[in-house]
Order: structure tokens, then C-alpha cells, then sequence
């Protein structure tokens, strides 16, 4: 009676399991076949017995080996192995593999999968959501140039670096000639194809090393290391006349397009820190867009 119940418990779990159960032998010979596993390598327990462990599982998969080595070394295992449905997809799962004498002696081996699709799904998702986030944390959405609050610190470890081996460092503030009147005269898909068109211009004259980012509107910023004031000086004219020479489009039409500079120089025996630096090239970018299409230094 015992044993009559016992053999309806191991029943019920082989046909109502949510994983998929292969009763085999080590040497991939497949006797059973839950319902699980039917549906989930899309074939018949007849064909699934008829093929064998290596008509379900990825026989290209690395792993196999290793878990196979493993399972007969301690009897057991749990792997994540790739196996594969009628169609041919692979899919990732978690499996268990158990090797078992019955009471006639005679070896058997239980292997218990678990479809890893979804997980995997999730993970990755997660993992992607992860990146974004990070980007976006460092980087302006439209430009792809550090936002202001990366710049920020970038900029201040800089100087820091800068005020310890005492060596110049220039910053650059600059803003588009006219912004609002393309914004409102040809609309804001035309300033933010504009906004993105000016940072490629300007990214191909900066070093790799400098930092560039958006401050803020049509406002950008870049610290310029080991730069003195009359290096930055040519830099600032050079991205002035890069920009003003490039012609940029929208629609197919041209639009003018011109940038204004301020420049500000942290000289090697001053204590200034970051905010000051700021503040003297923005007052010194207020006077360059008074005549517009300029640079000013002081």
C-alpha cells in the first residue's frame, strides 16, 4: 500500500511539475519525458526518447562537457546549459542532473530543466536600463556631450590637478549667435538639429582630452588642461571659425549659424577656484556676444 502510494506521489510530481524531467541513462539515452518537457523542446515523449538527451540539448555548448565530467565525478550537478526546441532556437536554462541506482542496481540518471528565457529576458532589460541610466546620468540627452553636472566635476578635478603640478588650464564658455530667433523663426526641431550639428563641429577641433559639455540651453563649456591663456585664445578663434564656415542646413535650406566665446585662464600662482573661473568667462562671453561672432579674454 506504501509503495502503491509512493509510486502516485512520483507520478504526480513527473506529470505536474513546472520544469521539464527526463528519466535517462548517462549515456544520454532518454526513457521519460514529463509533459514539461514536451512543451518546452516542442517534440512528443516519443520523439524526445527517440532522439535522445543530445536531439534537446546544445551539443555545442562549452559547458556540457564540464557538467557531464562533473556529474559523473559526484554523482550530480547543477549547470546552466543551453538546450533547444524543434525549431531549432537554443534557449539558456537552469539544470540538475542526479545519477541513481534502483533497486535492481541498475543505473539511471534524472535531469530537471528550467526554461531561463524570461530571467535572461529580465536581466538583460535590467542590465540595459542599468547603462541608460548611467549615460544619462553623465551625458545630455540631445548632444551626447557631458551634461553639467558630469562637466562639474570633471572640470573641478581637473583644476585640482592643475593647482597641485602647477600647470595652466584654460575654460571656454560659449553660446550660440541668435539662438531664439531660430528657435522661433524655423522651430525647435531646427535648434536642437542645429545644437547637435555645432557640438560635432566643435568636437573635431578639441583634443581628446579636453572636456566638453552643455551648460545649460544653447550655452556649451570646455576645460581646456594645460592650456594658457593665449593657446585658449587660438582654440576659441579656431572654433569660432570653424563654426561660422560650416554650413549648416535644416530642411534643406541653410542656416546661418554663428558662436560667441568667453575665455577665462587659471594661472599657476592663483588660488581661484571653479566658480570664479566660471564667473570671468561668463562676464567675458556677456562682452563677446555684444558684438557677436567673436572671442573676448581678459
Amino acid at each position: 500500500m506504501d509503495q502503491l502510494i509512493t509510486d502516485d506521489v512520483y507520478r504526480f510530481l513527473f506529470e505536474n511539475s513546472f520544469d521539464a524531467i527526463l528519466l535517462t541513462h548517462p549515456d544520454g539515452t532518454v526513457y521519460r519525458a514529463n509533459p514539461v518537457a514536451c512543451e518546452m523542446f516542442q517534440r512528443t515523449e516519443e520523439e524526445i526518447c527517440r532522439l535522445g538527451r543530445c536531439g534537446v540539448i546544445d551539443v555545442d555548448d562549452p559547458r556540457l562537457d564540464l557538467a557531464l565530467r562533473e556529474r559523473e565525478i559526484n554523482g550530480k550537478v547543477r549547470a546552466e546549459l543551453n538546450f533547444k526546441r524543434r525549431d531549432g532556437s537554443v534557449f539558456p536554462t537552469e539544470c540538475t542532473s542526479t545519477i541513481f541506482k534502483d533497486g535492481e542496481d541498475k543505473t539511471w540518471t534524472v535531469i530537471i530543466v528550467r526554461d531561463m528565457s524570461l530571467l535572461k529576458t529580465a536581466e538583460e532589460l535590467m542590465r540595459k536600463a542599468q547603462e541608460e541610466s548611467a549615460y544619462f546620468a553623465t551625458y545630455d540627452y540631445l548632444t551626447g556631450t557631458l551634461n553639467r553636472r558630469a562637466f562639474m566635476n570633471r572640470f573641478e578635478q581637473e583644476l585640482q590637478r592643475a593647482k597641485r603640478e602647477n600647470t595652466p588650464l584654460s575654460l571656454i564658455l560659449l553660446d550660440v549667435d541668435f539662438f531664439k530667433q531660430i528657435n522661433d523663426t524655423q522651430g525647435h526641431v531646427c535648434g536642437d538639429e542645429i545644437l547637435k550639428e555645432i557640438v560635432k563641429c566643435l568636437s573635431e577641433k578639441l583634443r581628446p582630452y579636453d572636456i566638453f559639455g552643455r551648460y545649460g540651453g544653447d550655452e556649451f563649456i570646455v576645460c581646456l588642461p594645460n592650456t594658457t591663456g593665449a593657446e585658449a585664445n587660438e582654440v576659441a578663434e579656431r572654433l569660432r571659425i570653424h563654426i561660422k564656415e560650416s554650413e549648416m542646413t535644416f530642411d534643406g535650406e541653410i542656416v546661418p549659424t554663428s558662436i560667441s566665446i568667453g575665455l577665462a585662464c587659471h594661472n599657476v600662482d592663483s588660488d581661484e577656484d571653479s566658480n570664479s573661473l566660471i564667473v570671468r568667462a561668463d562676464k567675458n562671453l556677456y562682452t563677446a556676444k555684444q558684438q557677436r561672432n567673436s572671442v573676448c579674454r581678459t
